[in-house]
């Protein structure tokens, strides 16, 4: 019962041979299209019975040789999941039929029983079903007319066995009886398996399992990135707001002040902080609105998607939004538009071959190309040959008149012949890997002969991702909504907080710890000692004898140590300092026309303290731009490619031309000349365009790297020009090369092994002449062991000077295989591009590299990358600012050392230490060690280390302690906690090493944007990092420093007042300022100032600054914010506020007290508080590095006028009286009392002087750089 090598499967179906075999795939019964006259894969349940009567037709290939009606039943077996046939009766005469003797059981184990059938015929023209039925039951009669076809529709997920995966059912609904019941068939799909299947059940794709389409209320391509909904907004960003410690403190004084013992009115303090957090709260919904409005305009694009009708009615396409896209849905895009999803191509117009941007998904600007798997390419070809002309035209649309009549009519076509006779897509569950593109397509019916492609990237059409250079495509969706790669791919970075930040914090939490403290001692004092220091408990109010309670009230009065503006003031002062950064002409890009951009101001300050620099090297410090510069070929360098000075050719262009024009056959180095530009010009993934100018029209080369493209362009200008790549049906491309002497030539690349990182190499497999040759390129240290033999001797010397010049080396090789070589690797190599598992690249790799092996050498190329203007001039002020520099590059050691002592990373008086070609953990410490001891005591030092030495190194904790700031961002934060890092580059490989240093700065360069969407700040030449740094980055540091000490200070001098005042009072927990007078302190009075006083305060200019790199030291010192630093300016702030209430105490001072009424308390608090004020607005000027410019003296006299406005609206109308009853007049009391005035000016020099003296002996005695600079200016 198995079928013969000399018939096919639909013949021996047809002609009545045993169709019975074991699977390929997951048991299922199934029936060839020829026999049934439905589509491939009309599936039905073991046990059952199909029985088929016709005649030869052109739906059926042999069914019967003598011309009389014959009739045929098949019975599914289990077991084997396939049909087995039975001979019935054929025009009235007896015939036997073989059946399974048990359910589940096959013909070699529970024998075959002969079974008499007594079903007479049906009609005689073409085949036609004429019984579904499960065996043991009568005749379930299907009338079909002559050539109908038998349909099926999606069912839902039905229920799994136990022990066995989960099955997705389809049903026969067409032409069934609904009242009988009949077993439904399933197909086995794993759990990690999704499946479309497009037959003639319905006119789009089925996709399977049915839940995949029900997500988001049936529309899962809708995409949605808010955080919030109309009923989550205020709960989530409170639930946020309050995961600061500050807001938990604001909220837990805002509960203590509506109890009646509060001290202070609750409306003072729950209106401001409701009003503080329904900002943010507001802030945040802004910003949810602005994603809200960018999800709408996503959704609401528009594309052209298969109809979704009834298989009797009309097919054709509709324009939807990408909202309604759903998995299984075919849709036409056109050129220039976007992909609504992630699509597999089925049909590219034109040359079958389609050109994308993906620069929104991973950053690179180069367009791909992408064409459709071989039986996609099968069915247009199918297409062209049936309809012609109309075909033809539809390939041409232009994209002003698309979509026309035509093109449509055409697709649907397409379509159609994708139904029938059936075709089915299988790929995994998403991932966010972008290469991870893994799937089969095959016809529905698993035939021995059926065509089984793989899918995969160059298959794969990104959602986002730009159609460009192709009039249209046709394409199916397999991912939509959250399942695509854009979406996997989008999930936020980690927040960065800077140590400012973390410092902020902690003095935060330090205050309230010494705030509660002081709360808990005074409250104890005032039980403990009554009478003595505190008062009479008689003397008190009866709620503020409960010692907890007493507790509580002297929170209250304390409570402003941590002012509620703190928070917001920093925040408000680093975007004025990121604005700042965005409009500096320093780092305007005239080419790009575009300014610094700080996307995020949370590092701002972190900027001035750098430790550690990390730079990639291409793109980077050099401009991307490959110029081919040498190469070595027969034995010799050719000489110098690069054109000189003035535009003139290389003399080794020159002779390159001379050799391949004179095309002399004697000369040997003629052939090998050509065969190293040959292979130039075949081994690559480069795709060419025209561009049309005034003159004449351009040829452009794009490929996916920069190098590709510097190869291909040597090649043509030598004389070997690569003309157009063609794509087969069969999923080959046809490589034509014209040149020299106008001769033309075609390959046919069978097979492309991509370059990868971990290979180091690219090859294609190509055929030329009736004759296979594998080439391949790849880096040197990977070619010499697949060489037939090892490097000459001028190889070698001309390797290492072409890797002493700094030039990126590459060595081309190549072998001829055998035809039967080829056709065993190419049938390997099949199978392993047709795994779908995770295993695929791995298997890929390995079977690939069987043929990359015996390779004869063909030449070594060089290509250069020059340098960016300015790298030099910038490496050398980067380290004379202190910071330790890295350079990341994959050269060869020599080239990298080259390429460091060009930018003067290293320079002739560097002392240079190599720590390479480790050979274990323990050679690997000993080189360290011997490094270590050579560079110790040394100023000017250098390490070198290579891969193979961080492979040993970093594993083993000895070696990380001794080059703990190696290039790997992480390892440096986790051996220092306080290093600083900053990381600069500009590719999509660049984001790791961005995101992980605490400031990520990009480049913008010709490896699109990815860099710049995962950076802090992006800029458009290494250069531009001078200015960043040592204008912005210490300037910013200096800034935030002096506002966290500044801010914290001018609160703990007002604190003071108040526990002065506690004294006096005995421990009552009153207040010692009129409380709406007070309220203002850290809004009006002493706060917004500061956003221009600091904001815009300028130590030196701009071009003082970047000449003068040792301005940059206290940064990475931390010298101007610290514990000790910070310790002096809070005693400072304990001493003079002090002074600023004992001195008006002294003088005008009086404990009477009344809260309700005016009296001289009130003069001498508010004297006092007036005090206060001046001495923290004078102090901010002090320490100002620009006192008398407008930015700085205009702002704070703003600010005093603010304090003279609060008295007056205080004092002086009726909503001041009706809040602060016992301050009416009180303002004119202190300006008409001498003895007031006296003592706002006695506490406000007496305090300042302190200061006066301090900077004028550091200024004098121990001045900073930054001093000195200022003097000799």
């Amino acid at each position: 019962l198995k079928p013969s090598a000399s018939n096919s499967w639909d013949e021996m179906c047809a002609s009545g041979a045993l169709a019975a075999r074991p699977p390929t795939r997951p048991p299922r019964a199934e029936m060839p299209c020829s026999v049934l006259g439905a589509c491939w894969g009309s599936h039905v349940s073991p046990g059952s019975t199909i029985v088929v009567t016709g005649k030869k037709s052109d739906h059926v290939d042999t069914i019967e040789e003598t011309g009389e009606v014959r009739r045929q039943e098949f019975v599914v077996s289990e077991r084997f999941g396939s049909l087995m046939p039975h001979e019935c009766k054929s025009s009235g005469q007896e015939g036997h039929a073989w059946q399974d003797n048990t359910a589940g059981g096959d013909a070699s184990s529970s024998g075959l029983k002969r079974s008499q059938s007594g079903m007479s015929g049906g009609s005689t023209k073409g085949p036609t079903v004429v019984g579904l039925m499960r065996r043991g039951l009568s005749g379930l009669s299907l009338g079909s007319s002559s050539g109908s076809r038998m349909s099926t529709s999606s069912g839902s997920q039905a229920r799994p066995r136990e022990g066995r995966p989960a099955t997705i059912t389809r049903r026969w609904s067409r032409m069934l009886d609904v009242n009988k019941v009949v077993e439904t068939p399933t197909i086995e799909l794993r759990n990690d398996e999704r499946m479309i299947i497009f037959d003639d059940q319905c006119t789009h794709g089925c996709a399977l399992p049915c839940s995949v389409n029900d997500r988001g209320g049936g529309r899962p391509n809708r995409v949605r990135t808010t955080k919030f909904t109309p009923f989550t907004w205020l709960p989530l960003s409170l639930m946020h707001q309050f995961q600061r410690v500050a807001n938990i403190y604001f909220l837990f004084i805002a509960c203590l002040v509506i109890f009646p013992w509060s001290p202070k009115n609750w409306k003072s303090k729950i209106f401001p902080f409701i009003l503080v957090l329904l900002w943010t709260a507001l802030k945040d919904l802004f910003e949810d609105m602005q994603r809200r409005r960018d999800d709408e305009a996503e959704n609401s694009q528009r594309c052209h998607r298969l109809r979704h009708s009834a298989p009797n009615e009309e097919a054709g396409f509709d324009e939807v939004t990408w909202a309604e896209v759903l998995c299984g849905d075919v849709v036409i895009v056109p050129e220039d538009a976007a992909f609504p999803a992630d699509l597999i191509l089925l049909h590219a117009a034109g040359n079958a071959q389609a050109f994308i941007s993906t620069v929104m998904l991973d950053g690179e600007t180069s367009l791909k190309t992408r064409h459709a798997a071989g039986i996609c390419e099968v069915l247009s070809n199918k297409c062209g040959r049936e309809n012609g002309e109309e075909w033809t035209k539809a390939q041409t649309v232009d994209r002003l008149t698309f979509p026309t009549q035509v093109l449509l009519q055409q697709m649907t076509n397409f379509v159609r012949h994708l139904r029938y006779p059936g075709v089915e897509f299988k790929f995994p569950y998403p991932t966010p890997v972008l290469a991870d593109v893994r799937g089969t397509v095959q016809p529905a019916a698993n035939t021995e002969d059926a065509l089984v492609c793989s899918f995969h990237e160059d298959h794969f059409l990104p959602r986002g991702c730009i159609l460009r250079n192709t009039p249209f495509v046709l394409a199916v969706a397999v991912y939509v909504g959250d399942d695509t790669k854009s979406r996997l791919n989008a999930s936020t970075s980690k927040l960065k907080f800077s140590n400012m930040q973390v410092n902020l914090n902690n003095c935060v939490r330090g205050l309230l710890l010494a705030l509660f403290s002081l709360c808990a001692l005074a409250s104890l004092v005032a039980n403990v000692d009554q009478g003595g220091l505190a008062a009479k408990e008689e003397e008190l109010i009866k709620d503020a004898r409960n010692p907890i309670i007493r507790f509580f009230m002297f929170c209250i009065t304390f409570y402003h140590v941590v002012p509620m503006s703190l928070y917001v003031i920093y925040e408000m002062l680093k975007l004025v300092l990121a604005f700042q950064v965005n409009s500096d002409k320093q780092m305007y890009d005239p080419v790009r026309n575009e300014m610094a951009k700080a996307r995020t101001a949370e590092v701002m300050e972190e900027m001035g303290q750098v430790n550690f620099l990390f730079s990639d090297k291409t793109g980077t410090l050099t401009a991307n731009e490959m110029v081919f510069a040498r190469c070595h070929v027969g034995g010799r360098d050719i000489g110098e490619f690069r054109k000189s000075a003035d535009g003139e050719l290389g003399d080794g262009m020159r002779k390159t031309q001379q050799i391949l024009e004179a095309n002399d056959q004697e000369d040997p180095l003629t052939g090998q000349v050509l065969k190293l530009f040959t292979c130039l010009a075949v081994c690559h993934s480069v795709h060419i365009s025209e561009e049309e100018s005034e003159e004449k029209s351009v040829v452009r080369f794009q490929g996916m790297s920069p190098d590709e493209v510097a190869l291909v362009q040597v090649a043509q200008d030598a004389g070997v020009r690569f003309c157009r790549r063609t794509r087969k049906a069969t999923g080959t491309s046809e490589i034509t090369l014209d040149g020299p002497a106008k001769s033309e030539r075609k390959f046919m690349v069978l097979h492309e092994l991509a370059f990868s990182s971990d290979r180091k190499r690219m090859s294609v497999i190509v055929k030329h002449k009736n004759q296979v040759f594998c080439i391949t390129k790849g880096a040197d240290s990977v070619m010499e062991g697949l060489l037939t033999e090892k490097f000459s001797v001028p190889c070698s010397a001309d390797l290492a000077a072409f890797s002493k010049q700094g030039l990126r080396t590459l060595i081309v090789g190549m072998r001829t295989i055998g035809k039967e070589e080829f056709e065993s690797w190419s049938a390997e190599y099949t199978i392993a591009k047709n795994v779908i598992d995770e295993t695929k690249e791995e298997k890929m790799a390995e079977v690939g590299a069987k043929l990359e092996k015996g390779l004869d050498f063909v030449g070594l190329t060089a290509v250069e990358d020059r340098l960016q203007d300015g790298v030099p001039e910038a490496i050398s002020t980067i380290k004379a600012m202190g910071i330790r520099l890295w350079v990341l590059t994959g050269d060869k050691t020599e080239t990298a050392v080259d390429i460091a002592k060009s930018c003067q990373l290293f320079t002739d008086a560097t002392t240079i230490a190599y720590a390479v070609q480790a050979a274990d953990a323990q050679d690997a410490e000993d080189k360290l060690l011997k490094a270590h001891v050579m560079l110790e005591r040394k100023t000017d030092t250098g390490l070198v280390l290579d891969g193979q030495m961080l492979l040993h190194a970093l594993p083993n904790p000895e070696c990380r302690k001794i080059i703990y700031d190696l290039g790997v961002v992480k390892l440096v934060r986790e051996q220092n906690k306080l290093s600083i890092t900053l990381a600069v580059g500009d590719g999509a490989n660049d984001v790791p090493m961005i995101q992980g240093a605490h400031v990520g700065i990009a480049i913008r360069g010709k490896e699109g944007t990815q860099a710049v969407q995962a950076s802090d700040i992006s800029i458009s030449y290494f250069r531009f990092l001078v200015p960043l740094l040592l204008c912005h980055g210490r300037r910013a540091y200096r800034r935030v420093a002096l506002f966290l000490n500044y801010y914290l200070y001018k609160n703990v001098a007002l604190l003071m007042c108040d526990i002065i005042w506690m004294f006096q009072d005995k421990f009552r927990a009153r207040i010692a300022f009129p409380e709406y007078l007070s309220i203002g302190f850290n809004v009006l009075y002493s706060a917004w100032h500061i956003l221009f006083v600091l904001g815009f305060d300028e130590d030196v200019a701009d071009e003082v600054a970047c000449s003068r790199p040792s301005l940059y030291e206290p940064g990475p010192r931390r010298e101007l914010f610290n514990l000790k630093l910070f310790t002096r300016w809070i005693l400072v702030g304990i001493l003079q506020g002090s002074m600023a209430w004992v001195i008006p105490f002294a003088l005008v001072g009086t404990t009477e007290y009344n809260k309700f009424e005016p009296g001289p308390f009130w003069v001498c608090s508010t004297t006092a508080f007036t005090a206060i004020n001046l001495i923290v607005c004078f102090k901010l000027m002090l320490y100002s590095q620009s006192m008398l410019a407008t930015s700085c003296w205009l702002p704070t006299a703003g600010a005093l006028l603010c304090y003279g406005i609060a008295l007056f609206l205080i004092g002086y109308t009726s909503i001041g009286k009706s809040f602060q009853p016992n301050m009416w007049h009180i303002p004119g009391e202190l300006v008409n009392s001498t003895d007031a005035l006296l003592a706002v000016i006695a506490a406000t020099a007496g305090a300042l002087s302190l200061d006066v003296v301090g900077l004028l002996v550091s200024y004098f005695v121990w001045p900073s750089q930054l001093e000195l600079v200022r003097r000799k200016r």
